[in-house]
């Protein structure tokens, strides 16, 4: 267990976004329930002017703003490890009397305890607040709100575990994004390559997705249609976020935290990841230029412009130090 000064030291570091994103997730859920009531009472009010009955619905999957809590996860994140490399607080912070591995548990038990603790106390408040108003249906209630707490560590872990590998802000977002988006980068879009140059067709590609294969993609959870699904399927998500955990600790213990402002912190990651980052160019590109010339011209065109824009791309991000981002 982190010695109680390093939680003090984060709590005094990030005090505001802290009580900011306390509130936030602590009365979101309440305040959907009361403002769907005070609309249901507005219609019923108006009902003569209105065509058809009032009805008293509560539907987590209209865009409420429970489906942004996620962001919230993403912003401390950066917030705790980004920012506080960019600004040279680290130095400051791994110069104190503690092993690495204390300070990164301080912080994640601190990123965890702002996101697990307002949430559940939101959730209690809405039941509350649904047992007192008494609404016809409240439409995948449970299965978003608790879903949404697990939902939201596994954006914060993500980008924790991406912020441990990375050296400034942008690079933590960056790695981050692209992980969420992986099995697209390393499978669909080689498939839809291959498609392109053998002109076949890749049956998985165009088929139905099983639902428990989207649950390891985590970008899937930014459209809020995954608490449609059973709740069970959410310990994929839970496994993902000890993962993400895991390799976080293992590289925010293990790296050299003295490579502030640079992608990564390994630099043997530099050269497999512009390799990388440029066939993934010259894929897309490819596709892309394919999709608008329909024709195979287009698609070399397309595979050169993007050779030359993910080397671009890839050498000023990786092998430029950023001084504050």
């Amino acid at each position: 267990m982190p010695d109680s000064g390093l939680f003090y030291k984060e709590w005094k570091q990030n005090k505001a976004l802290l009580i900011m994103i306390f509130l936030v997730f602590m009365l979101s859920n309440p305040f959907t329930v009361l403002n769907t009531y005070i609309s249901y009472q507005g219609c019923v009010a108006n009902q003569n002017e209105w065509v058809g009955t009032c009805v008293f619905t509560i539907n987590y999957l209209n865009g409420t703003f429970i489906s942004l809590f996620w962001i919230w996860g993403v912003v401390l994140a950066v917030s705790q490890l980004g920012i506080e490399r960019s600004k040279s607080f680290f130095d400051f912070t791994l110069s104190l009397p503690y092993t690495r591995g204390q300070i990164f548990h301080a912080k994640f038990l601190t990123g965890g305890m702002v996101i697990v603790i307002p949430q559940l106390i939101g959730y209690v408040l809405s039941v509350l607040l649904i047992i007192l108003l008494k609404p016809d249906q409240a439409v995948y209630f449970h299965n978003y709100s608790l879903g949404m707490i697990i939902v939201s560590m596994l954006a914060y872990s993500l980008v924790m575990a991406g912020g441990a590998l990375t050296g400034n802000s942008f690079a933590q977002l960056l790695v981050s994004f692209t992980v969420a988006i992986s099995p697209f980068l390393l499978i669909s879009l080689p498939a839809i390559n291959l498609e392109i140059l053998f002109g076949g067709s890749i049956d998985f590609i165009h088929g139905p997705v099983p639902k428990w294969v989207q649950y390891f993609i985590p970008i899937i959870y930014v459209d809020s249609k995954w608490a449609e699904n059973s709740p069970y399927y959410l310990v994929i998500t839970a496994i993902m976020t000890i993962i993400f955990y895991i390799i976080g600790y293992i590289s925010f213990v293990k790296l050299s935290n003295e490579r502030n402002g640079y992608f990564f912190l390994w630099k043997p990651l530099n050269r497999p990841v512009q390799i990388i980052v440029i066939i993934i160019g010259i894929m897309g590109f490819g596709y892309f230029g394919f999709t608008a010339s329909e024709s195979f011209a287009g698609y070399l065109i397309g595979m050169g412009t993007g050779a030359v824009i993910g080397f671009l791309i890839s050498y000023f991000a990786i092998y430029k130090k950023m001084k504050l981002l």
